[in-house]
């Protein structure tokens, strides 16, 4: 009876032991995670130190020369510094776009450095084209997680 009991128990709970965190895609924060951020009652802003982290990892990454650009926005950031256009953004600029960029509820999927790579993107002068392409990238991407 007990063994039947341990077998019934573990065929209910075991759908939802072995469901995914929604707010991770492939392991990395997505705009779940993003939007969960508000919901925290604590004193700080916790999308701008998350974005800032975020940065300051991809700098390390970079600073150390890996040889990947999983992002494929290095030449856009690079086009940034270039053109001058690097010194007119701010992390509040970017939390903003971010938030626009999840406005959209089908985006939620994607992880959050994607999020922060279409807005360089974007700040960039990639044309419509160009980002919807982007975005069908990422979406095929983050909905591979759950297959």
């Amino acid at each position: 009876m007990r063994t039947k009991l341990l077998l019934f128990l573990f065929l209910i709970l075991s759908p939802t032991l072995a469901a995914q965190d929604k707010r991770f895609t492939h392991n990395a924060e997505n705009g779940y995670m993003w939007i969960d951020f508000e919901n925290r009652i604590i004193g700080r802003d916790l999308k701008y130190e998350y974005l800032s982290s975020l940065l300051e990892k991809q700098k390390v990454i970079n600073s150390y020369q890996f040889k990947f650009d999983s992002l494929d926005c290095k030449n856009d950031i690079k086009f940034l510094f270039e053109s001058g256009k690097a010194d007119n953004i701010d992390l509040s600029d970017m939390v903003r776009r971010i938030d626009k960029f999840y406005n959209t509820k089908d985006y939620l999927i994607i992880p959050i450095i994607y999020a922060y790579c279409y807005c360089i993107k974007e700040i960039a002068g990639r044309n419509q084209y160009e980002l919807k392409k982007y975005i069908t990238e990422l979406l095929q991407f983050s909905l591979s997680d759950l297959k």
